[in-house]
């Protein structure tokens, strides 16, 4: 997936996919000129994608809606929010907890909490029954529910319980000291793709988030004197702490994805910051016996979990809105849900169905915590603080090339500055 919830919104990441389409006759719901039109990110053999293919064939089929289908990867998507905007897109399309912002702002994301009362079929349960709080809380704006989500994502640390089959610390001190026993006994305790920006700062936000809880990196985008919280400086002091303790493989700043968390399954490295997805995504070089299994990173405070999601929103300005959200009812029945667990190795969004094995303790971990925060605790939203500002500045902390002190002060001055010229 390699962060498909960035991608999802700028089309960074090409796979090479080809388009393919599927079309079905039969129209009791809309008419001819009027069919379901989605344009899936996924590619069309992705785990994912073979699941909505047998979805829409399962909807065309029972309901006889036409629908209008196709797999375009990860760069078919890049102009959507474009062509949504003159009317020409999707009725429905991919969505993630990170960049939902970015389509509402855009008045793109037709409001769902009229979805939520409705039947899933063959259930007798609503959709509202089948999704979390905490699930719904990811996949919505400040107008409600935004999107339908099919897989929540989370962030963690990732190591092999099969060698280390205790290890869960509880407190920074605990996780640094055993970093610091791996290098003594001449291991390499993390691998970073550090060529990987938005996963380079996993760190930075993790702490910081998890400690103080949702809207602590948030606030720095918007105003310059949230800087100056003392959280902020401690945050900073425990990546520096990373950065200046060698903790990660030589050179790993100019390390290209996906070298770093490929030697981490290959046992090359102990742990590998990242999201849910990382089992699914390194599966094929995963070393004999490897079993993965994560924690979440010891930062004390709120504990707070990041939840996220992925899945389907609807075009606002879509030709069969009725028609879509049909269709979002109908593909939270369980037997779908579970595909997205037993085939695509994720966690579903219904709470009632089991992650897989190495993501039950994620999955506990988001349904069970008192304190939960949205992906990247929202502050992606405003792309170019993020991208061009908050991004490379993380950077030159994680490498070690600034200090806390310089970062904070440095943020600081940056976001003043950004915000002064942006109003």
């Amino acid at each position: 997936m390699r962060k498909l919830t960035a991608v999802l919104a700028v089309g960074a990441l090409a796979l090479g996919v080809s388009a393919c389409g599927k079309k079905n006759s039969g129209d009791p719901v809309a008419t001819a000129q009027e069919a379901l039109v989605y344009r899936s990110s996924w590619g069309a053999d992705e785990p994912q994608g073979k699941i909505i293919q047998s979805l829409f064939d399962d909807f065309a089929k029972q309901t006889g809606a036409k629908v209008d289908l196709s797999f375009v990867g990860r760069k078919g998507n890049e102009n959507l929010a474009t062509e949504m905007a003159a009317g020409q897109g999707p009725d429905l399309y991919d969505v993630a907890t990170d960049n939902i912002a970015t389509y509402g702002a855009q008045n793109l994301v037709a409001p769902l909490d009229d979805v939520l009362p409705a039947q899933v079929p063959g259930e007798g349960k609503t959709v509202r029954d089948l999704l979390p709080e905490s699930v719904r809380q990811a996949s919505s704006d400040g107008k409600g529910l935004a999107f339908i989500p099919h897989t929540v994502i989370s962030t963690a640390v990732w190591y092999d319980a099969a060698k280390h089959p205790d290890l869960n610390p509880q407190s920074w001190d605990d996780f640094i000291a055993y970093l610091d026993q791996a290098k003594k006994e001449g291991r390499t305790p993390i691998g970073q793709d550090g060529t990987i920006n938005f996963y380079n700062v996993y760190w930075f936000y993790s702490v910081l988030v998890r400690a103080n809880g949702a809207g602590s990196l948030k606030a720095l985008t918007g105003d310059a004197a949230a800087w100056d919280k003392p959280e902020v400086l401690e945050a900073a002091k425990k990546v520096e702490q990373l950065a200046k303790g060698g903790y990660f493989q030589k050179d790993f700043m100019a390390t290209k994805f996906p070298a770093a968390q490929d030697g981490w399954a290959q046992g090359k490295y102990d742990l590998n910051i990242n999201g849910t997805w990382l089992a699914s995504e390194t599966k094929p070089k995963l070393a004999a016996g490897v079993k993965v299994a994560a924690f979440q990173l010891p930062a004390g405070g709120k504990n707070s979990v990041e939840a996220g999601t992925l899945g389907w929103a609807v075009n606002a300005k879509g030709k069969n809105v009725a028609t879509a959200k049909k269709f979002l009812a109908f593909a939270l029945q369980k037997k779908y849900v579970e595909r997205f667990a037993t085939e695509a190795l994720s966690i579903p969004a219904r709470a009632d169905v089991p992650a897989p094995e190495h993501l039950v303790a994620v999955q506990k971990a988001v349904a069970e915590a008192a304190a939960t925060h949205k992906t990247y605790d929202d502050a992606a939203a405003d792309k170019a603080w993020w991208n061009d500002l908050f991004l490379p500045l993380h950077d030159l902390l994680i490498s070690g090339k600034i200090d806390a002190a310089t970062f904070v002060k440095d943020g600081k001055k940056k976001t003043a500055d950004y915000l002064a010229n942006k109003n």
